[in-house]
């Protein structure tokens, strides 16, 4: 595997790719050789460690243990020292894995493929030295169906998905120091979540009908509040950004996470209100 990524350049082309970026996200400041040097052992190291890591399927961490009990690991990835081994560690490899842009990763993925299947001109010899030239002309596809990781989309969810979301983002506007009169974001979420527990528990109940609608009023109100809490912070934030230790690109994007929610709230409620206060069957037109 170590040929394969010095055969044809690919190695080399990672290489070239990251240390131009790196460069050019210098400023006016240069590195030193001395760092340059630095920085291009790295770039290899993040290559040969995000292929390793694809050969052997682990995460990072498990990761990070095999490169500690393995040699040959080790060597691979650059990382061997007589002295002392250091191998990255989970973080460091989670920043290797974003080492370069995808657009630029494809490049060096064109540059092996092409190096897999085409001959050498001369000897008429694959390039990297393969038994038989690899075929690009069918495509496989694992079609395998995986279960999702994701709760079943019941309407009243969405109003304690929706109070999540909001009481967390005005928590983050709150702890860069933009604050408005209100009680803790903790305690609203503690609230929607005994809500939640209450309408789990009151479909076992004699008049599970009435202790339904019971709770989803109750939880219409707390979303009623919850709203009004984070429309004001978002106008604060919105207004006074520049107190706060954020760009204004990155109040930004606080801002789109709450107006996401705001603008999508009203029909929700309506989602859940319909069939369990109103007993009407059907989604919800927008």
């Amino acid at each position: 595997m170590g040929q394969i990524l010095e055969l044809r350049g690919v190695e080399d082309l990672l290489v070239d790719l990251s240390l131009r970026r790196w460069l050019a996200g210098s400023g006016k400041r240069v590195p030193t050789p001395k760092q340059q040097s630095k920085f291009q052992r790295q770039s290899a190291q993040a290559l040969r460690c995000l292929v390793l890591k694809q050969l052997l399927g682990e995460d990072l961490r498990g990761m990070s243990r095999r490169l500690a009990e393995c040699p040959l690991f080790q060597w691979f990835c650059g990382v061997d020292r007589l002295d002392e081994v250091r191998v990255p560690s989970k973080s460091q490899l989670g920043r290797y894995f974003i080492w370069l842009p995808r657009e630029q990763l494809d490049k060096v993925i064109g540059r092996l493929i092409c190096a897999s299947a085409e001959p050498e001109a001369t000897t008429g010899v694959n390039r990297l030295f393969l038994a038989n030239d690899l075929e690009l002309g069918t495509v496989w596809i694992d079609s395998t169906c995986r279960e999702a990781n994701v709760h079943f989309p019941v309407d009243w969810v969405l109003l304690r998905d929706a109070t999540r979301t909001l009481m967390k983002a005005t928590n983050l506007v709150r702890r860069h120091g933009l604050k408005h009169r209100m009680q803790e974001p903790r305690f609203f979420l503690g609230q929607i979540n005994r809500q939640c527990i209450a309408m789990a528990q009151a479909g076992k109940a004699a008049d599970s009908r009435k202790a339904r609608k019971r709770v989803l009023r109750r939880m219409k109100e707390i979303v009623q509040v919850v709203r009004k809490h984070a429309q004001r912070h978002r106008d604060l934030l919105d207004q006074q950004w520049s107190e706060t230790d954020w760009t204004r690109k990155q109040a930004e994007l606080v801002l789109d996470r709450i107006d996401g929610v705001l603008e999508q709230l009203p029909a929700a409620v309506k989602q859940a209100h319909e069939p369990i206060i109103g007993e009407r069957q059907g989604r919800v037109k927008k």
